[in-house]
């Protein structure tokens, strides 16, 4: 008795439709410049999953960047504005910041500042620098710890009561974060069965860099004198003055129209 073949619903492998039919261009494009995913582009132009993987491997297809997820404070600024916390984000100055979000540079200056004093655009970087902050395990603490290490440390705990510096190994954690650099270097003495002469070297953090980074780390290089900073270092010169002056009109232009207000001629009848 013959049998017959049975029906099947079942597709080859490779190939949903015919492989005339099938369009690897438009399926590559979509592989390298969307988001969706494999099975959706495979479903999309009839073939199955294994079949575009297959494709993807033997062209080389590589996947297009996923954009990095923002919060939620990012999401309702404006485009150009999101673009400018990014930038301001990898590198502090509003400037640049402005420009590289596609303002003009004659008034990127202006801009930058502007952007900086919005309330959404602070509330945008603090929101990110936070996350930054949470996901290193990252704090205040932790740095100003850091740099009390550096800002205070002796180096004569670096040596033996002898004289000898300490090996790596033998320094205590606060001197250790001190040392930017511990060099060996092994030098020929002079006869045959003499031993070699170790020679090591030793290179400091910069302390006065550290104790700058405390002092604009607790706003305590503002101007002295004033209530956030009531710790008084030296008096200013005139000319001192006169260049923090220019600058704090420079920062307030309501303050400066008033001043010219007042000493114009009108003014003084």
């Amino acid at each position: 008795m013959e049998t017959k073949p049975v029906a099947s619903d079942s597709v080859p492998d490779e190939l949903e439709t015919s492989p005339s039919k099938v369009d690897w261009a438009t399926i590559e494009h979509a592989y390298t410049t969307t988001t969706e995913s494999a099975r959706e582009i495979a479903r999309a132009h009839g073939v199955t999953h294994s079949a575009v993987a297959k494709r993807a491997k033997k062209g080389k297809w590589n996947r297009p960047e996923k954009e990095k997820p923002v919060s939620r404070e990012i999401e309702k600024l404006e485009p150009r504005q999101q673009k400018f916390v990014q930038q301001y984000l990898q590198e502090p100055n509003a400037t640049k910041a402005a420009i590289k979000a596609g303002y003009s540079s004659k008034c990127a200056g202006e801009i930058g500042s502007e952007n900086l004093k919005k309330p959404h655009i602070k509330e945008a970087i603090e929101a990110e620098r936070d996350k930054t902050a949470r996901k290193l395990n990252l704090s205040r603490e932790r740095v100003m710890a850091e740099y009390t290490k550096l800002a205070f440390f002796d180096m004569r705990q670096a040596y033996h009561e002898g004289g000898e510096l300490k090996l790596p190994h033998e320094l205590d954690e606060d001197t250790a974060a001190a040392i930017v650099g511990f060099e060996t270097v092994e030098e020929k003495s002079h006869g045959q069965k003499a031993l070699p002469l170790a020679v090591r070297k030793v290179r400091w953090t910069d302390k006065l860099g550290a104790l700058n980074s405390i002092m604009k780390a607790q706003g305590w290089n503002k101007d002295v004198g004033t209530s956030e900073n009531p710790l008084v270092i030296r008096n200013f010169t005139a000319t001192e003055r006169a260049v923090r002056m220019s600058r704090a009109l420079q920062s307030n232009p309501e303050l400066m129209a008033a001043l010219m207000v007042i000493a114009s001629p009108k003014a003084v009848e």
